[in-house]
C-alpha cells in the first residue's frame, strides 16, 4: 500500500526531532541523582541491634503493663493469670451474693456487686460471652436496668466500670479463691487502691494461707527488667544457628 506523501519522514532516524515545548526538561533515564538532604531509609532498630551481634535483639520487647504471663492457650483460658477452677469458684461465690442482693432487694449492696463483677468480669468463669448475657441468663434482671445499676456501683466506688487490667483481676481473683477454698463466706474487695480480705477468724490462718500461695507466682522483684526476651524455650541463639548451617570449606 502506498504511503501519503506527509508520511515520508515516520521511520527514518534522520529525520528532525519535533521541538520540545519551552519549559520542559529532558531527563536523563541512564543517570539517578539522589538528593543531599534525602536520607535513606534505616533498618528497625532491632535488626541493626542483631547486625552488630545482638543475638536476642529480635526476640527482645519491652514488658507489657498490666498483661500477666499466662503461657495457657487462649482458648482454654477462662481469665489470663487465673486457673480455671479458681476462676469458677470466684464466678460461683459472686453469683451466690448477687441472687442474695436480689432477693433481699438491697440495690445499694446489688449496684456495688455487679460493679465488681465487671471489674472482674466474673462471667467469663462460666464461659459465659458477656455482662448483658450474665445478667440476663445468670441473674434475671434486665439488661438495661443491670448495666444502670454496675455503672450506678462503679460512680459510687469512684472506679470505671469496665474489666480490670490482667494483672489487677488476676491478682484478685487469685485472693478470693484462695479464701473461698478455706471458707466459703469470705470475701475480697478492692476499695480505695487497697485489696481488703474479709475472712472468719477461725479459719484464717488456712484462708491466707492459699491466698499465698495463689499469690506467689505473681510476685516480682522490685525494680525488675522493663525489657523480657521472648526467645522460645529450646531455641538456641540465632548466632549459634548461623554458625551451624554456615558451609564449611572441607564440605
Amino acid at each position: 500500500m502506498a504511503r501519503r506523501k506527509d508520511d515520508d519522514s515516520k521511520g527514518d532516524p534522520r529525520a528532525p526531532k519535533p521541538p520540545r515545548p519551552q519549559g520542559s526538561r529532558e531527563r536523563d533515564m541512564g543517570v539517578v541523582r539522589r538528593r543531599p538532604d534525602d536520607p535513606r531509609k534505616r533498618l528497625p532498630s532491632e535488626l541493626e541491634a542483631f547486625a552488630r551481634g545482638d543475638d536476642d535483639a529480635l526476640w527482645r520487647r519491652e514488658r507489657s503493663r498490666g498483661r500477666v504471663n499466662d503461657p495457657r492457650p487462649v482458648a482454654a483460658t477462662l481469665v489470663p493469670g487465673v486457673a480455671n477452677r479458681d476462676a469458677r469458684i470466684v464466678c460461683d461465690a459472686r453469683i451466690k451474693r448477687l441472687r442474695s442482693a436480689i432477693d433481699a432487694g438491697d440495690e445499694y449492696v446489688l449496684a456495688e456487686e455487679l460493679a465488681d463483677a465487671v471489674r472482674l468480669g466474673v462471667w467469663r468463669g462460666h464461659k459465659i460471652v458477656d455482662f448483658d448475657v450474665f445478667a440476663e441468663a445468670v441473674l434475671g434482671l434486665g439488661i438495661d436496668r443491670a448495666r444502670a445499676l454496675a455503672q450506678q456501683g462503679a460512680a459510687a466506688l469512684d472506679v470505671p466500670c469496665e474489666i480490670a487490667d490482667e494483672q489487677t483481676v488476676a491478682l484478685w481473683m487469685r485472693a478470693e479463691s484462695g479464701l473461698l477454698e478455706h471458707a466459703p463466706e469470705s470475701r475480697v474487695s478492692l476499695r480505695g487502691g487497697r485489696l481488703v480480705l474479709e475472712v472468719p477468724f477461725a479459719r484464717a490462718a488456712e484462708a491466707l494461707s492459699g491466698v499465698g500461695r495463689r499469690a506467689a507466682p505473681l510476685a516480682k522483684p522490685q525494680g525488675g527488667p522493663d525489657v523480657v526476651v521472648d526467645r522460645p524455650k529450646g531455641v538456641p541463639p540465632l548466632s549459634r544457628l548461623i554458625e551451624r548451617d554456615r558451609p564449611r570449606d572441607d564440605e
